[in-house]
């Protein structure tokens, strides 16, 4: 690194300018006795994104300088994460004695992919992913739960797949295709692509690593191909966490195969129209989020993002949820009960990378004491997910419970790690270490007793070590054998032999209390780690139980329903409602409305009516049953028959990506190219007012061509629900048998329209603009003009022109847009002269009639 001019390099910088040298890409944090220091640049960069003080190391402020506490520093580098920044963390590694510099290294690299916060939340995944042949490679590493998978797709099956995990980094051959990147930051606009050597990804080596790090002679036992690329993928996903966290990922034991066709496919795109995870509102998961633990919550998001496609599969989830539905007391038990659970998944992996607390050791405890009553409440009556045995975990839970404190410190040393009772050895030096005031108010007291000095007291600071304390004025009876230790202004501070021999015991007991507990604490982790993979089950059980729970628990309150779920072609739903909108407004209620699509019959419902009807809540109610149904979970309906769908697709609303230099219309034409050329037999689409961001006839041409071409030529038969104002194209239901027109209903009334939110099976005549507006408040003399414009429209009066050919109307005579024209009336007839002085009554009349002459001028 480029040092500014004039800096005095002394070896502490030195030292730093070479680790820093080292991570160039990453911010260092550089260990300086109580705090994590920054220099030069990072300290520029992270001090107004973590909100602290920019100081200087020197006088001449040549070396800007930002820290932080060390106790706070997950605080810090999770806020500098999360702005997408990598942190590495340069540790002290010798204890500094004044004369030799502190040896450093740099002991962690925490990337947004690999950070493991202490809290649980949403955690960090990597992805993996490289060219095998005409397809593509994807691997998918959770770090924080040692969750691997991998699998090999087709090229848009795998961007699927990548797009709905949503990975904070994603590692591509540093040879490979270009396309390959361009495809990925499409795909997942929030990813890191960070460059690895092509042999990092190499599947023979990459394969030869993973079984002798598990000890196993095979992938093929997972369910993987030996000299699958996907292998290769998953390995170097591992070594990259390793190398970044300088631990063993003991907790990653095993690669999960993904299976083409297994998963709903769900897109950025119709992830956020669906506002399915984020939204500037309630969201799906907001409203299902019933779970009780971290692990359930986390299990749940894993639900939405990929839906099943396995018919048996989802029939299994149904057939638990039922059963918990079904047994009140039973479902109020286990959600009782599950809320003691802790994040043992997370506790797992920050053990395994070497970053775990004594927090995460108590997150096990808790949950392996609270694992016995839930095993009870529910044993044997959920049919195809029992949960674990107890008996892997008795020993090691009794264990903990005998050995941590009910809430330990951080980390172990200061001797409240460890129970009282549980190691003979730490006791005995916890008694000289922690309970020697005893001894020092008994030796005090001989001492003022033998040497007549009443007010003589024993005391301890952290530079001095312990003390006797005498008053200027009973010096004189200090004996010969009291060394002085330090003087005062009120008196002197001595020492004696047998003072000292208690002290250096003391100081030996502490610091054999620090090396005992963390021999022991050390042991219990290691005993923990030995257990991970049937702990990392036993997490995986009761999240899935707890998501179920929740499941069952909404499905009691909200009236949800079994759907069938079935390989056939029908779609269909009586009564069906918005999860999300029936929830946020719970004081008005919901119309629920029918859907019914057939790939064998009408499979194209083109909706008509009103903005405001309710047509986005209609088209989005029918897609999130598919998402529910295809989840495991129950739907919010009267009845659902739901065929199994392989993708959905959607394009709703309009925005801009004006940071990738498109508008709304480029927007939508993308993500509708992207529809016509994936669509397939098993897909649902969802078409929202396609054509609206460009002129009208444009507009329609688009809107009518791309529904012909779902109608005749995409060479499959999805279903379709398509929702437009331009009522030409309803048409096309008198022309195709598997086109119909549902319309959202309106009640006409003499003082307005009220909209029902009902759909019925007709087109809508009309699309009642100028009556929403006059409901969003548009003044009414805007409203009277619209309508007499409306009627000459309609009745071929009038034809849209250019502005300098507007001029004259039939008869040769001048016309006003009623607006403008009723703006001046309005202004003059509000005039009161007699209140005016003559100065702003001639400016006013000279405004007026400059507006006239110019509205008389341009003619509008």
């Amino acid at each position: 690194m480029k040092l500014p001019e004039g800096v005095k390099m002394t070896p502490m910088l030195r030292q730093y300018v070479r680790w820093k040298e080292a991570y160039p890409e990453a911010l260092l944090f550089f260990r300086m006795g109580d705090f994590y220091e920054m220099f030069f640049d990072d300290a520029r960069v992270a001090a107004p994104v973590l909100d602290i003080a920019l100081t200087a190391r020197d006088q001449e402020k040549r070396i800007p300088m930002a820290g932080v506490p060390v106790h706070a520093v997950e605080t810090y580098m999770g806020r500098l994460v999360e702005k997408g920044y990598s942190v590495a963390i340069c540790e002290q590694c010798s204890e500094p004695d004044g004369r030799t510099l502190v040896e450093r290294r740099v002991i962690r690299l925490v990337t947004p992919g690999t950070y493991v916060p202490e809290k649980s939340g949403r955690d960090g995944v990597l992805a993996a992913v490289a060219p095998a042949g005409a397809e593509l490679s994807v691997a998918f590493l959770r770090p924080a739960t040692g969750r691997l998978e991998a699998g090999t797709f087709p090229s848009g099956e795998a961007m699927a797949l990548c797009a709905s995990m949503s990975p904070a980094e994603t590692l591509l051959p540093r040879t490979g295709p270009r396309g390959v990147e361009e495809l990925v930051t499409r795909s997942c606009p929030g990813t890191q692509v960070v460059e690895r050597e092509r042999a990092s990804f190499d599947p023979g080596d990459g394969e030869r690593r993973l079984l002798r790090a598990w000890g196993l002679g095979s992938v093929e036992g997972f369910g993987l191909r030996s000299g699958d690329q996907a292998v290769g993928c998953a390995a170097a996903l591992l070594e990259y966490l390793e190398e970044t966290q300088y631990a063993a990922a003991r907790h990653v034991r095993r690669i999960r195969p993904l299976l083409q066709g297994r998963y709903l496919h769900l897109d950025v795109t119709t992830q956020r129209n669906l506002e399915l995870l984020e939204g500037p509102g309630s969201t799906l998961l907001s409203i299902l989020d019933r779970t009780r633990t971290a692990m359930g919550r986390r299990m749940l998001r894993s639900w939405i993002e990929r839906p099943l496609r396995e018919v048996d599969a989802i029939t299994r989830r149904h057939d638990r949820i039922d059963v918990l539905r079904a047994d009140s007391a039973m479902l109020l038990t286990v959600q009782e009960r599950l809320a003691a659970c802790r994040d043992v998944e997370r506790a797992l992996g920050r053990l395994s990378l070497g970053v775990g607390t004594g927090r995460d050791m108590t997150a096990v405890r808790d949950t392996l004491r609270a694992y016995p009553g839930i095993r009870d409440a529910c044993s044997g009556t959920l049919p195809g997910g029992d949960l674990p045995d107890l008996e892997p975990f008795a020993e090691v839970a009794a264990e903990l419970e005998r050995a941590l404190a009910e809430e330990p410190p951080r980390q172990p040393g200061d001797g409240t790690m460890i129970r009282q009772g549980y190691d003979a050895e730490l006791d005995e030096y916890r008694s000289l270490g922690f309970h020697g005031d005893r001894w020092l108010e008994e030796f005090a007291a001989v001492e003022r007793e033998r040497l007549g000095i009443k007010n003589l007291k024993v005391g301890y600071n952290k530079v001095f070590g312990y003390y006797i304390e005498v008053r200027n004025t009973q010096k004189d009876k200090v004996p010969e054998e009291y060394q002085r230790k330090q003087t005062l202004v009120s008196g002197e501070r001595f020492i004696t032999e047998e003072l000292k021999g208690f002290e250096e015991k003391v100081f030996d007991a502490l610091e054999k209390i620090r090396e005992r507990e963390r021999t022991l604490y050390d042991a219990l982790v290691e005993r923990v780690l030995a257990l991970t993979e049937p702990l990392q089950e036993l997490g995986n059980a009761l999240a899935e139980l707890d998501v179920l729970a929740a499941a069952a628990d909404l499905a009691w309150e909200g009236g949800y329903v079994r759907p069938e779920v079935n390989q056939g072609e029908r779609l269909s739903l009586r009564g069906a409602r918005h999860p999300v909108v029936e929830m946020a407004l719970p004081d008005q209620p919901f119309t629920p409305n029918d859907v019914e699509l057939d790939s064998g019959g009408e499979r194209i419902a083109i909706v008509t009516g009103p903005n405001m009807a309710g047509k986005s809540t209609f088209l989005r109610t029918a897609a999130l049953h598919v998402i529910l149904a295809q989840m495991g979970w129950f739907v919010p309906a009267e009845a659902a028959v739901i065929p199994v769908t392989d993708r959905i697709f959607t394009r709703i609303g309009a925005r801009d990506e004006l940071d990738r230099g498109q508008s709304t219309f480029m927007v939508e034409m993308l993500e509708t190219a992207n529809i016509l050329h994936n669509v397939t037999e098993k897909s649902f689409v969802v078409l929202d007012e396609i054509g609206r961001g460009t002129s009208t006839y444009d507009g329609m041409s688009i809107a009518w061509a791309v529904l012909e071409y779902l109608v005749a030529h995409c060479g499959c038969r999805p279903k379709v629900l398509f929702a437009t104002h331009y009522h030409e194209l309803t048409d096309l239901a008198e022309r195709c048998r598997e086109v119909v027109n549902l319309s959202m209903d309106v009640d006409e009334r003499a003082d307005g329209i009220v909209f029902l939110h009902r759909v019925v099976r007709r087109p809508a005549d009309r699309s009642y603009g100028i009556e929403v507006a006059r409901l969003a408040g548009i003044p009414d003399q805007v409203i009277a003009r619209s309508r007499e414009l409306l009627q000459e429209f309609e009745e071929g009066q009038r034809v849209l022109e250019p502005p300098q050919r507007r001029r004259v109307a039939r008869g040769g005579q001048m016309r006003l847009l009623s607006v403008e024209r009723d703006a001046l009336l309005e202004e003059l007839a509000s005039l009161d002269a007699r209140r005016m002085d003559p100065d702003d009554m001639l400016k006013r009349v000279a405004s007026l009639t400059r507006r006239s002459r110019r509205v008389l001028r341009e003619g509008v």
